[in-house]
């Protein structure tokens, strides 16, 4: 809650007086809107100042307590202290419902509510305008206060000390706060250009010195000096002299190294590794007419409003569907403007009991999260904050077990 205290002027009616200054004292405000209960309550609260700028802030709690909806707002700061007077309204909505409180005219001197979010409302911009000269003012103030402090130091300081070659040093350690390095003492602790430069090109010649001693780039095992390996030529040679001397038995022999090329073993062989080809191809074309006739279904439709009260809702959908899993790609057209729910009928197969105790949370086409259910073939879509906005469409796949 901000307080407001606002001296009084002789001949100046009260809400004409300015001067208001401020201070957060608590952190929330409550209220208690008896007679007015229901389950998904929206609550707007707005406040309407005297220079005509508007701000819309919404509570942090809306809940029922037995016939009542309780409603709390956390308070936070903001530079509005300047304005004399501001209405505050409660706005309830519940459905077709709509509830406004009167509006009640605070001044300067009572308890008045101030939300320190970002405005809902384009009029409010003179607000932040406000906010943002005062920064900039603060800041101003602090950097004349630097400069003002720059300034008493250079006038406490004895600048004809820098002057004189008396304070100049070229030892590091007589270095102090009442003297100064000479050119000797720079030259002394540090390289100047042409030192730098030498040392860079002492260090590239030691460099290249040592790369030159690297063996050069080279493609063969003699271009490295390695003498005691086996090159390729060698190896060629040796793999072609042990196949040329290596013979084939006709008939199999015990523990033979030489290939089989004929007789019984080798017919077997043979045989069974046309056998297993001719299975392989008979499993292959068993398993793709098996898929050909599998239980696969597609198809697409339109979605209607469940009741006549959500008349103006609209939607369509493709499937596809095989045994009891189907899955809809669906895409909302048409949704309710300034509604917060709406229901829609014509899914292409009925969803299992199971599958109403479970939702989806969608972001629709204004990047506002909403909740999306399904009971059967109808399907419920809910916003859990607000209500849906003016061409609001929403996309969205589900896969779900068919009765």
């Amino acid at each position: 809650m901000i307080i407001f205290n606002k001296e009084k002027y002789e001949g100046i009616a009260a809400e004409d007086n300015a001067g208001i200054v401020g201070e957060n004292l608590v952190s929330k405000v409550e209220f208690t809107v008896n007679g007015f209960v229901g389950k998904n309550t929206i609550v707007a609260i707005h406040l309407r100042f005297k220079d005509g700028s508007v701000n819309t802030v919404a509570p942090q709690t809306v809940k029922t307590v037995n016939n009542s909806t309780y409603i709390m707002w956390k308070i936070g700061k903001n530079d509005i202290f300047c304005h004399g007077w501001v209405e505050v309204q409660l706005e309830l909505r519940e459905e077709e419902t709509t509830l406004q409180t009167d509006i009640v005219r605070l001044f300067a001197g009572e308890s008045i509510p101030i939300e320190d979010k970002g405005f809902t409302n384009p009029n409010s911009e003179t607000l932040a305008l406000r906010d943002e000269t005062k920064k900039c003012w603060d800041k101003i103030a602090e950097q004349n206060k630097q400069i003002e402090n720059n300034i008493k130091v250079i006038a406490d300081s004895d600048i004809t000390l820098k002057e004189e070659k008396a304070n100049k040093v070229t030892l590091k350690a007589d270095v102090t706060e009442e003297s100064y390095p000479s050119v000797a003492y720079l030259e002394n602790y540090y390289y100047d250009y042409d030192d730098v430069d030498d040392k860079i090109q002492n260090l590239k010649s030691s460099i290249d010195t040592k790369l030159n001693l690297k063996a050069n780039k080279a493609d063969t095992l003699a271009g490295y000096g390695i003498t005691d390996a086996y090159d390729k030529t060698y190896l060629d040679k040796a793999l072609r002299d042990k196949l040329n001397k290596m013979p084939f038995d006709t008939v199999p022999k015990e523990n033979s190294p030489n290939y089989i090329t004929s007789g019984t073993l080798y017919n077997s062989v043979n045989s069974l590794r046309q056998t297993v080809v001719q299975n392989k191809a008979d499993i292959e074309k068993s398993l793709a007419n098996k898929y050909d006739s599998s239980n696969i279904e597609s198809g697409s439709g339109e979605l209607s409003p469940a009741l006549t009260i959500y008349e103006g809702s609209a939607g369509k959908f493709v499937y596809v569907k095989n045994g009891k899993v189907v899955t809809v790609s669906v895409n909302i057209t048409s949704m309710l403007a300034d509604k917060h729910y709406f229901q829609m009928s014509g899914l292409p197969y009925a969803a299992k009991n199971e599958s109403k105790l479970s939702s989806w949370a969608v972001y629709s086409t204004a990047n506002k999260l909403r909740n999306v259910k399904i009971d059967g073939s109808w399907i419920y879509i809910s916003s859990p904050s607000d209500n849906f906005a003016e061409g609001e469409k929403m996309n969205f796949i589900i896969t779900y077990i068919i009765i």
